[in-house]
Protein backbone atom coordinates (compact mmCIF):
# COMPACT_ATOMS: atom_id res chain seq x y z
CA UNK A 1 0.00 0.00 0.00
CA UNK A 2 1.32 3.50 -0.79
CA UNK A 3 2.47 5.85 1.83
CA UNK A 4 1.21 8.78 -0.08
CA UNK A 5 -1.58 7.22 -1.92
CA UNK A 6 -5.07 8.53 -2.22
CA UNK A 7 -4.60 11.32 0.01
CA UNK A 8 -7.60 13.11 -1.21
CA UNK A 9 -10.84 12.62 -2.86
CA UNK A 10 -11.25 13.19 -6.55
CA UNK A 11 -13.39 17.00 -6.50
CA UNK A 12 -16.16 17.67 -9.82
CA UNK A 13 -17.92 21.06 -10.04
CA UNK A 14 -21.17 21.20 -11.35
CA UNK A 15 -22.15 24.03 -13.84
CA UNK A 16 -25.64 25.41 -15.25
CA UNK A 17 -25.32 27.45 -18.47
CA UNK A 18 -26.05 31.16 -18.07
CA UNK A 19 -28.84 31.23 -20.33
CA UNK A 20 -31.21 28.75 -18.50
CA UNK A 21 -30.54 29.96 -15.16
CA UNK A 22 -33.77 31.72 -13.29
CA UNK A 23 -34.07 33.08 -10.38
CA UNK A 24 -35.76 29.65 -8.81
CA UNK A 25 -33.02 27.89 -9.48
CA UNK A 26 -30.25 26.96 -7.02
CA UNK A 27 -27.17 27.69 -6.73
CA UNK A 28 -24.97 24.79 -7.72
CA UNK A 29 -21.80 24.68 -5.91
CA UNK A 30 -18.99 22.15 -6.48
CA UNK A 31 -19.53 18.19 -5.16
CA UNK A 32 -16.80 18.19 -2.44
CA UNK A 33 -17.29 15.31 -0.37
CA UNK A 34 -17.39 16.26 3.66
CA UNK A 35 -14.84 14.27 5.74
CA UNK A 36 -17.75 12.35 6.78
CA UNK A 37 -18.96 11.26 3.55
CA UNK A 38 -15.24 9.59 2.44
CA UNK A 39 -13.90 6.31 3.16
CA UNK A 40 -11.70 5.83 6.00
CA UNK A 41 -9.03 5.42 4.21
CA UNK A 42 -9.20 8.78 2.03
CA UNK A 43 -10.07 10.43 5.44
CA UNK A 44 -7.06 9.24 6.90
CA UNK A 45 -4.89 10.31 4.23
CA UNK A 46 -6.39 13.61 3.89
CA UNK A 47 -5.46 13.52 7.77
CA UNK A 48 -1.86 12.78 6.77
CA UNK A 49 -1.30 15.34 4.30
CA UNK A 50 -2.85 18.09 5.79
CA UNK A 51 -0.20 17.75 8.60
CA UNK A 52 2.56 17.28 6.51
CA UNK A 53 1.40 20.27 4.70
CA UNK A 54 1.44 22.60 7.96
CA UNK A 55 5.08 21.94 8.44
CA UNK A 56 7.28 22.62 5.43
CA UNK A 57 10.55 20.73 6.80
CA UNK A 58 8.22 17.91 6.33
CA UNK A 59 9.71 15.73 3.62
CA UNK A 60 7.03 13.37 3.83
CA UNK A 61 5.76 10.15 5.90
CA UNK A 62 7.15 7.35 6.51
CA UNK A 63 5.54 3.81 7.27
CA UNK A 64 5.66 2.45 10.07
CA UNK A 65 3.35 -0.76 10.96
CA UNK A 66 0.62 -1.46 7.85
CA UNK A 67 -2.67 -3.07 8.41
CA UNK A 68 -3.16 -6.56 8.89
CA UNK A 69 -3.79 -8.91 6.35
CA UNK A 70 -3.27 -12.51 8.13
CA UNK A 71 -6.85 -13.25 6.85
CA UNK A 72 -4.89 -13.57 3.09
CA UNK A 73 -3.18 -16.11 2.03
CA UNK A 74 0.26 -15.24 1.34
CA UNK A 75 1.04 -17.30 -1.58
CA UNK A 76 -1.77 -14.82 -3.61
CA UNK A 77 0.03 -11.79 -2.15
CA UNK A 78 1.45 -10.38 -5.69
CA UNK A 79 -1.72 -12.20 -8.13
CA UNK A 80 -3.96 -9.13 -9.10
CA UNK A 81 -2.12 -6.74 -6.74
CA UNK A 82 -3.39 -3.47 -8.37
CA UNK A 83 -7.17 -4.64 -8.45
CA UNK A 84 -7.20 -6.42 -4.57
CA UNK A 85 -5.47 -2.83 -3.67
CA UNK A 86 -8.32 -1.64 -4.88
CA UNK A 87 -11.04 -3.70 -3.42
CA UNK A 88 -9.04 -2.91 0.15
CA UNK A 89 -9.20 0.13 -0.27
CA UNK A 90 -13.12 0.96 -0.39
CA UNK A 91 -13.03 -1.94 2.43
CA UNK A 92 -10.91 -1.07 5.36
CA UNK A 93 -12.77 0.28 8.21
CA UNK A 94 -11.88 3.30 10.41
CA UNK A 95 -10.76 0.99 13.09
CA UNK A 96 -8.42 -0.71 10.70
CA UNK A 97 -7.44 2.50 9.57
CA UNK A 98 -6.33 3.63 13.36
CA UNK A 99 -3.84 1.18 13.30
CA UNK A 100 -1.32 2.28 10.87
CA UNK A 101 1.08 4.15 12.14
CA UNK A 102 3.55 6.66 10.41
CA UNK A 103 6.26 8.71 11.23
CA UNK A 104 7.33 12.09 9.60
CA UNK A 105 10.31 12.79 8.10
CA UNK A 106 11.97 15.76 7.97
CA UNK A 107 14.92 17.36 6.07
CA UNK A 108 17.24 16.90 8.83
CA UNK A 109 15.59 13.90 9.85
CA UNK A 110 16.62 12.27 6.56
CA UNK A 111 19.93 13.46 6.62
CA UNK A 112 20.26 12.20 9.90
CA UNK A 113 19.47 8.63 8.63
CA UNK A 114 21.79 8.93 6.00
CA UNK A 115 24.85 9.41 8.61
CA UNK A 116 23.69 6.50 10.62
CA UNK A 117 24.00 4.57 7.90
CA UNK A 118 27.36 5.43 7.15
CA UNK A 119 27.84 4.65 10.93
CA UNK A 120 26.30 1.64 11.07
CA UNK A 121 27.73 -0.14 7.99
CA UNK A 122 30.73 1.80 7.24
CA UNK A 123 32.27 0.67 4.17
CA UNK A 124 29.03 -1.11 2.99
CA UNK A 125 27.19 1.62 3.29
CA UNK A 126 25.38 2.20 -0.16
CA UNK A 127 26.24 -0.66 -1.75
CA UNK A 128 24.52 -3.36 -3.52
CA UNK A 129 26.02 -6.56 -2.27
CA UNK A 130 26.01 -6.52 1.76
CA UNK A 131 27.94 -9.39 3.55
CA UNK A 132 27.66 -9.31 7.54
CA UNK A 133 29.10 -11.77 10.18
CA UNK A 134 29.52 -11.95 13.64
CA UNK A 135 32.37 -9.08 13.34
CA UNK A 136 29.11 -6.56 12.72
CA UNK A 137 27.95 -6.90 16.00
CA UNK A 138 31.38 -5.23 17.44
CA UNK A 139 30.76 -2.45 13.93
CA UNK A 140 27.27 -1.74 15.79
CA UNK A 141 28.15 -1.53 19.16
CA UNK A 142 30.94 0.41 18.73
CA UNK A 143 29.16 2.50 16.39
CA UNK A 144 26.56 3.11 19.42
CA UNK A 145 29.37 4.20 21.72
CA UNK A 146 30.77 6.71 19.51
CA UNK A 147 26.79 8.39 19.52
CA UNK A 148 26.41 8.25 23.11
CA UNK A 149 30.01 9.45 23.93
CA UNK A 150 30.98 12.09 21.06
CA UNK A 151 27.62 12.69 18.87
CA UNK A 152 25.34 13.13 21.40
CA UNK A 153 26.71 15.69 22.98
CA UNK A 154 27.11 17.92 19.68
CA UNK A 155 23.02 17.33 19.02
CA UNK A 156 21.70 20.42 20.44
CA UNK A 157 18.14 20.31 21.98
CA UNK A 158 15.87 17.57 22.15
CA UNK A 159 14.57 17.86 18.45
CA UNK A 160 17.96 17.44 17.28
CA UNK A 161 18.59 14.21 19.61
CA UNK A 162 15.34 12.92 18.82
CA UNK A 163 16.35 13.18 14.60
CA UNK A 164 20.03 11.51 15.58
CA UNK A 165 18.23 8.41 18.02
CA UNK A 166 15.66 7.72 15.46
CA UNK A 167 17.98 7.63 12.95
CA UNK A 168 20.12 5.02 14.46
CA UNK A 169 17.70 2.69 15.89
CA UNK A 170 16.35 2.75 12.65
CA UNK A 171 19.60 1.63 11.14
CA UNK A 172 20.36 -1.22 13.73
CA UNK A 173 16.79 -2.78 13.78
CA UNK A 174 16.94 -2.47 9.27
CA UNK A 175 20.16 -4.13 9.56
CA UNK A 176 19.73 -6.26 12.51
CA UNK A 177 22.30 -9.71 12.16
CA UNK A 178 23.52 -8.41 14.88
CA UNK A 179 21.23 -9.51 17.19
CA UNK A 180 21.16 -13.00 15.68
CA UNK A 181 25.20 -13.24 15.13
CA UNK A 182 27.25 -12.35 17.92
CA UNK A 183 29.07 -14.01 20.77
CA UNK A 184 26.91 -11.33 23.40
CA UNK A 185 27.88 -8.37 25.17
CA UNK A 186 25.16 -6.76 23.47
CA UNK A 187 22.37 -6.60 25.77
CA UNK A 188 24.41 -3.64 28.03
CA UNK A 189 24.34 -1.34 25.48
CA UNK A 190 20.66 -2.11 23.99
CA UNK A 191 19.72 -0.84 27.64
CA UNK A 192 21.66 2.37 27.41
CA UNK A 193 19.93 2.58 23.76
CA UNK A 194 16.56 2.51 25.82
CA UNK A 195 17.22 4.31 28.93
CA UNK A 196 18.45 7.37 26.05
CA UNK A 197 14.36 7.01 24.36
CA UNK A 198 13.31 6.97 28.04
CA UNK A 199 14.87 10.20 29.30
CA UNK A 200 14.22 11.68 25.31
CA UNK A 201 10.37 10.93 25.57
CA UNK A 202 9.77 12.85 28.28
CA UNK A 203 10.00 16.04 26.42
CA UNK A 204 6.93 17.58 25.12
CA UNK A 205 6.52 16.84 21.50
CA UNK A 206 7.24 20.90 21.02
CA UNK A 207 10.16 20.73 21.87
CA UNK A 208 11.04 17.45 19.64
CA UNK A 209 9.92 19.02 16.93
CA UNK A 210 6.83 16.32 16.42
CA UNK A 211 3.42 16.34 15.23
CA UNK A 212 1.15 14.67 18.34
CA UNK A 213 -1.00 12.87 15.97
CA UNK A 214 1.19 10.50 13.87
CA UNK A 215 4.93 10.63 14.89
CA UNK A 216 4.63 10.10 18.59
CA UNK A 217 2.13 7.16 18.13
CA UNK A 218 4.39 6.54 15.42
CA UNK A 219 7.58 6.45 16.98
CA UNK A 220 5.88 4.24 20.20
CA UNK A 221 4.81 2.23 18.01
CA UNK A 222 8.35 1.66 16.38
CA UNK A 223 10.16 1.77 19.92
CA UNK A 224 7.76 -1.04 20.77
CA UNK A 225 8.60 -3.63 17.26
CA UNK A 226 11.89 -3.23 18.40
CA UNK A 227 11.87 -3.61 21.58
CA UNK A 228 9.85 -7.18 20.71
CA UNK A 229 12.62 -8.27 18.13
CA UNK A 230 15.64 -7.13 20.32
CA UNK A 231 14.22 -9.40 23.17
CA UNK A 232 13.57 -12.20 21.16
CA UNK A 233 16.93 -11.94 19.81
CA UNK A 234 18.96 -11.69 22.50
CA UNK A 235 17.18 -13.48 25.54
CA UNK A 236 18.16 -16.33 23.68
CA UNK A 237 21.01 -16.72 26.22
CA UNK A 238 21.17 -13.63 27.72
CA UNK A 239 20.60 -13.74 31.72
CA UNK A 240 19.55 -12.23 33.46
CA UNK A 241 16.92 -10.99 30.16
CA UNK A 242 17.18 -8.18 28.29
CA UNK A 243 14.51 -5.50 29.12
CA UNK A 244 14.51 -2.76 26.76
CA UNK A 245 12.96 -0.19 28.57
CA UNK A 246 12.08 3.03 26.50
CA UNK A 247 8.95 3.87 28.57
Amino acid sequence: MSKRAAESSPVGTATSPKSTKTADDEEIKPCVPAEEEMTPYDAFFKRLSATKDRDPKILGPTLIRGISRDDEDEDDEDEDSEEEEEVDKSKYTAEQMETLRYVMITKNREDKLNEMNELVLGDQSGGSFMCFNTSFSYDVMDAFYHLKNKLWARAKGPDAKFDLLFAFTQNVERYDCWMHDNEGGMEDWVKDLGSMWKRLLKNPDEKLDIDSEFTRPGIICFLDLFKKKVEEALNEYADPPLNFKFQ
